[in-house]
């Protein structure tokens, strides 16, 4: 049975989003960084000062690359930053038919592969997908499908790769092969269907555990390796999208929400939560 758990959230940042997104802990600069989807916004966030990077394309989600860089899972495809102030360079285009389909969630694999998934906001014709960048170049359809891709995280060992299906509420898991990027096949993980809201965006703890924002719940859920549902972690937010695990002790929870009826989207962290994992680094080869 799970069992609710208090944490303290207090606010990250005093700025409002349409849609923040993919909070990720850049360990390599020792800051906060977080996307607004809708207004194609990259942010990062160090000694308390917070600045912006646009783009003229909707941005889902990143991840880090090399030094200083970052691959971006934008609307229109696939794309490299070199450092904070450089021109984003196309990798590969996201190629459809149906004028709502985007990247969504993603972020680098072990084994320096960048997993992302899009969304199909119409629900009408092709459903997301996920897509995986190999070190050469090549992107590779995966099987896994939803009007709606998320909640992409792996566990410690690298062993498992989790996503999130937001409609169905549903959360999945395939064997992962980190040197290879081979998948196996999938299977369900933890049905979230009786809990308030939908999952949305999520991260894995050092110790193997799956937290998951609610979207529409009010929520983070804490799912063990198991798939057992461990703690439900009430948030004051409307529509949490994503957890993630930084500081420098890796163990502060930043959670992104997106508008909400009368409230907008919003950053809230809690210290000294659990113990994340250290984001891993593309090596996908210019």
């Amino acid at each position: 049975m799970s069992l609710p758990q208090s944490i303290e959230f207090e606010t990250f940042v005093e700025l409002e989003f349409d849609l923040a997104e993919c909070p990720r802990w850049d360990w390599r600069n020792q800051m906060w960084m977080w996307v607004n989807i809708c207004d194609g916004e990259l942010w990062r966030h160090r000694d308390g000062v917070a600045e912006c990077r646009k783009f003229d394309d909707l941005l889902g989600c990143f991840g880090m690359h090399g030094e200083q860089g970052y691959l971006l899972g934008c609307k229109s495809g696939l794309y490299y930053l070199a450092d904070w102030q450089s021109e984003r360079e196309l990798i590969a285009p996201l190629v459809s038919d149906y004028p709502r389909m985007r990247y969504n969630d993603g972020r680098i694999a072990p084994g320096g592969r960048f997993v992302a998934g899009t969304r199909n906001g119409a629900k009408e014709g092709d459903q997301g997908q996920f897509h995986q960048l190999h070190h050469d170049g090549r992107v590779e359809p995966l099987p896994m499908f939803a009007w709606t891709c998320n909640g992409m995280a792996f566990s410690p060992d690298g062993e498992w790769l989790y996503w999130s299906d937001t409609g169905s509420s549903k959360i999945f898991k395939h064997r992962y092969h980190s040197q290879t990027g081979e998948y196996g096949e999938q299977q369900l993980h933890c049905d979230l269907t009786s809990y308030n809201g939908r999952p949305d965006g999520a991260s894995v703890d050092q110790e193997g555990n799956y937290w998951v924002a609610m979207y529409a719940g009010q929520s983070v859920v804490k799912i063990s390796p198991q798939g057992e549902v461990l703690t439900v972690i009430p948030v004051e937010m409307e529509n949490p999208t994503m957890v993630g695990f930084g500081g420098e002790s890796l163990d502060d929870l930043l959670v992104s929400s997106a508008n909400g009826s009368d409230e907008r989207g919003k950053l809230l962290i809690a210290k000294g939560v659990a113990k994340g994992q250290k984001e891993w680094v593309s090596k996908w080869t210019r």
